[in-house]
């Protein structure tokens, strides 16, 4: 299994992107009552598409495809409509996890010492924001659930989902441009496109994230 380059090409034209959660259910045969419980292995799922492609990105994406083998291989890729946070923090302020423990919804950040300097207090994440942290499980894509905020100096707390799959370590970056999860075809019938005179091609895709 191999990681994929995502080739350099324009936008989507329709993106499909959400989340398939985990929980289970007990229904009790004598009461008709029911209790839910989540388990861990909520997972990124989606489809995009791009229509009337040529040139350059139209061979760009077909190379890709066939490199992936079905859902052998995979890539990274995530809402790519949210790819700059609306909190509007710059790319030159770097965040770094202070505490991160598994299957928590909830970490602790700072703003990395060497990096650009802040201003007072400054809106971090906006809910709805997405960001990208390494964990002992490996590449994780969350997305913001309430708005944070980060000084120069101390720690602000961030929260999110899906949980966090492994702890993060101490000092590990938080990438909130351009964030991604690893991801892979949802099957073996996903590499194929539409071609339409002269040359324009139809290419559309299911994904999931994998771990």
């Amino acid at each position: 299994m191999a990681l994929v380059t995502f080739p350099t090409i324009k936008a989507p034209s329709t993106l499909s992107f959400g989340i398939r959660g985990m929980a289970q259910s007990f229904v009790s045969e004598f009461t008709g009552s029911s209790q839910y419980v989540r388990l861990p292995g909520s997972r990124w799922y989606g489809a995009v598409g791009w229509n009337n492609l040529d040139g350059e990105d139209f061979e760009k994406l077909k190379a890709f495809m066939v490199q992936l083998e079905g859902p052998h291989n995979t890539f990274e890729y995530g809402d790519v409509s949210r790819d700059t946070p609306k909190s509007g923090l710059a790319s030159t302020v770097v965040l770094e996890c202070v505490t991160g423990a598994q299957h928590s919804t909830q970490l602790t950040f700072r703003k990395d010492a060497t990096s650009s300097t802040i201003s007072g207090t400054i809106s971090a994440f906006k809910a709805g924001d997405y960001f990208e942290i390494t964990s002992a499980k490996g590449n994780e894509l969350k997305i913001v659930t309430a708005d944070a905020t980060v000084a120069n100096s101390g720690n602000s707390t961030l929260n999110f989902a899906p949980a966090l799959r492994g702890a993060v370590t101490s000092g590990q970056n938080i990438t909130h441009i351009s964030p991604r999860g690893i991801m892979r075809l949802t099957d073996n019938e996903q590499t194929n496109w539409d071609v339409a005179p002269p040359v324009l091609g139809n290419v559309g895709f299911s994904f999931q994230e994998a771990f």
